[in-house]
């Protein structure tokens, strides 16, 4: 002991020895749990399949197996149809729009 009550320190060696056990340890920890994630993520691919298998039973029970005969996609082309009555109430409208604003122009200006 030294005048101040001063302890011998550890030799380097073993503080490098605790140290990189220390990390070892860490590095395990985080090793776990990188597994963990990755089969976890694995497990919900496999639930997520399973999840869809039953929804689509079930789909084929609710609608007695006219599901399964529809076809996958639609390939026919929806007809264009016009609105007439829609399109000329919408073009009085706007020529209205457009003399009120005009007006309210005129005015501003005098």
């Amino acid at each position: 002991m030294g005048l101040f009550g001063r302890t011998q320190e550890k030799p380097p060696k073993d503080l490098i020895n605790e140290w990189s056990s220390k990390i070892r340890k860490e590095m395990r920890v985080i090793d776990r749990q990188i597994r963990d994630t990755f089969e976890s993520m694995e497990d919900g691919e496999d639930m997520e399949e399973a999840a869809e298998e039953e929804v689509d039973k079930i789909l084929f029970d609710i609608t007695a197996g006219a599901l399964g005969k529809a076809p996958s996609k639609v390939t026919d082309a929806l007809p264009e149809m016009e609105a007439q009555g829609a399109t000329a109430a919408s073009e009085d409208e706007s020529e209205e729009d457009i003399e009120e604003m005009q007006s309210r122009l005129a005015a501003l200006r005098s």
